[in-house]
């Protein structure tokens, strides 16, 4: 079976053995032949069923399905102990609550029959799967955008995102793999962004395919985005470190006095190439962020946006008013937050 694998699906999990029976479900009914593809399951010390789970499907699935299993070491660790024991040279990586359609691994398959340059990555799709639906919050809440993402011919690097991305293995275990640190504010430490920097370095190009599609499906409440989002702010500082270039500051909307002349740069110097959409404009950029400090300052979050979002929940009229914009501009004040304790302190 090995001499004819030509994908390697590596997914990190990790208490999430409600929702492995239909992730795996949804990789069983694709159009691709079970004997192209395997799937590798890696547990970060999961304390749930989830060998038990993983186990009883593996007996009935018409692919390979491996279960790995270590303490917890967070998801760089489990992203490189897959990417290391896959057997196939092209590798998809994709979280556990991601349910790919059933077209998703061969689109993945064809982009890189029709780029086999080993520096080519493919970016899957990611749509919020639409039943999804048990709260206000889940039926507006969008985290990965992908409806707006412009339609380029090579993406910037800081768009590796291990959400639903193939990349050839053999670059990677060349190149670089995922930085392992779990983050001193938690998991959410940036770790395929900053990847995605190094593989830059070496010549890695990202395209997107449309046709490999997954849909997200993750039951994360109001609370638990603005935690996460804290998070990724108040990691965002080791990012910087290890990703001085000024283009970052811009797609993370970080503007205080230390970044102006990273905008500066980025903006107006070649680097410019790697912003996207409304980034690339200096007008709108500016309007964005008026906007922010106008209307998602921490008094307005606090004592007006927050009280509608929880109220959306129970009251039908403040429910039809919320907008999706809302949500991403309280849950970026959160990021933001998380910024300005960091710099607090970790800046000297």
């Amino acid at each position: 079976m090995e001499e004819k694998l030509k994908l390697s699906v590596v997914i990190a999990t990790y208490n999430r053995a409600n929702i492995l029976p239909e992730t795996i479900r949804h990789l069983e009914i694709q159009e691709l032949s079970p004997q192209w593809f395997e799937v590798i399951v890696v547990d970060d010390g999961s304390s749930d069923n989830t060998c038990e789970v993983v186990t009883e499907l593996a007996k009935r699935m018409p692919f390979r399905l491996r279960y790995l299993c270590h303490e917890n070491r967070g998801p760089g660790f489990s992203q490189n102990r897959g990417i290391r024991e896959a057997t196939a040279p092209i590798v998809v990586l994709m979280p556990d609550d991601i349910f790919m359609t059933a077209g998703g691994l061969k689109a993945h398959l064809e982009s890189h029959t029709q780029n086999p340059k080993q520096e080519v990555a493919v970016l899957g799709h990611i749509l919020q799967a639409p039943t999804l639906n048990q709260s206000v919050f889940l039926r507006t809440w969008d985290p990965y955008r992908f409806k707006y993402l412009p339609e380029l011919e090579e993406y910037p690097y800081y768009m590796f995102w291990a959400i639903n991305i193939s990349v050839k293995r053999d670059f990677m275990l060349t190149y670089g793999m995922f930085c392992e640190d779990m983050g001193r504010a938690g998991p959410a430490a940036h770790e395929d962004v900053e990847l995605g920097y190094r593989l830059y370095k070496h010549g890695l190009k990202i395209i997107h395919n449309k046709d490999a599609l997954g849909y997200h499906y993750h039951q994360e409440t109001l609370e638990g985005a603005l935690r996460r989002s804290y998070q990724r702010g108040h990691n965002l500082g080791e990012l910087r470190k290890r990703v001085p270039e000024p283009e970052l500051v811009v797609r993370y909307h970080v503007l205080n006095m230390g970044t102006l002349g990273d905008h500066f740069h980025a903006l107006t110097g070649p680097r410019r190439s790697l912003l996207m959409g409304p980034d690339r404009s200096i007008t709108l950029l500016s309007i964005r962020y008026f906007l922010r400090l106008l209307l998602f300052n921490r008094l307005i979050v606090d004592y007006l946006w927050m009280p509608i979002l929880k109220g959306a929940e129970h009251n039908p009229l403040l429910s039809i008013l919320v907008h999706r914009e809302l949500y991403r501009g309280v849950i970026a004040h959160y990021s933001q937050r998380g910024q300005r304790d960091a710099r607090k302190i970790y800046d000297h």
